[in-house]
């Protein structure tokens, strides 16, 4: 394990979920890089601008509310320096389009060693990246992914695990909420990214169950069919059995 006394670089991460740019504030900072967060792409610019050649590498998340990737990525790059590597991050497979914006691309979960193993493979003019074997179905999966926990309790003190888990679980029901409300307004899109933000989220911290869920109900509204689409309630279950099991634990 690096030294904490002994920066590997600095990093900016941009993010409009809170549970992953917390989760990467301490897995990164664990593998020895300064860590900045951006909770939007205009927050980005701004830190941008300020820190200048002081940042080494920018990873940003695909699918930010406030700016298209493409638009963002242009602008990040505008403003850089010329050894500052831009890195995209998704939930979801890059295609081709976006894959031209980036040095380098991590698809969550990963972790902190997946990425400074794609920082050491941009800078070395190669491609980057992990690769993601994404969740069919909710049901039957384990609520808990157990060699993320491990790895997530060896790296972190009870208090902030017990932390972080805690607002995993309260930023899915308030998402879940939004899922609802955004489904009787007849907002797919807007379903479709709570879902797609949950399944990165959880993807992260290893809450497979849910990140499965959230799966299942991104994919049935990008298919145009809602028949195989978990209920709310699914998801309200879910965070019962996670909590439960975080309880006795932690």
């Amino acid at each position: 394990m690096p030294s904490q006394e002994v920066s590997c670089g600095m990093v900016l991460v941009v993010d409009d979920d809170v549970i992953i740019r917390e989760l990467l504030r301490a897995v990164l900072g664990m593998e020895g890089y300064e860590v900045l967060l951006a909770a939007s792409g205009e927050e980005a610019l701004v830190m941008l601008a300020r820190e200048g050649t002081a940042i080494d590498v920018i990873l940003m998340d695909l699918h930010l509310p406030d700016v298209k990737a493409a638009e963002l990525a242009r602008r990040l790059e505008a403003g850089r320096a010329a050894e500052t590597l831009l890195v995209g991050m998704s939930g979801s497979r890059l295609n081709p389009t976006d894959a031209e914006l980036f040095r380098s691309f991590l698809q969550k979960p990963f972790s902190g060693e997946d990425f400074s193993a794609a920082v050491t493979l941009a800078r070395a003019g190669k491609a980057g990246g992990t690769e993601l074997v994404e969740m069919e179905d909710g049901a039957g999966r384990p609520v808990l992914d157990e060699e993320i926990y491990r790895r997530l309790a060896a790296m972190m003190p009870v208090a902030q695990l017990r932390e972080l888990y805690r607002i995993t679980v309260e930023d899915v029901l308030q998402r879940v909420l939004r899922m609802r409300d955004a489904r009787e307004r007849g907002d797919m899109e807007e379903y479709r990214a709570e879902a797609h933000a949950i399944k990165g989220g959880c993807g992260m911290v290893g809450a497979s169950e849910l990140s499965g869920l959230a799966t299942v109900a991104e994919r049935s509204v990008a298919g145009g069919s809602e028949r195989d689409n978990p209920s709310l309630a699914d998801f309200d279950a879910a965070c019962t059995r996670l909590q439960g099991m975080l309880d006795a634990r932690i």
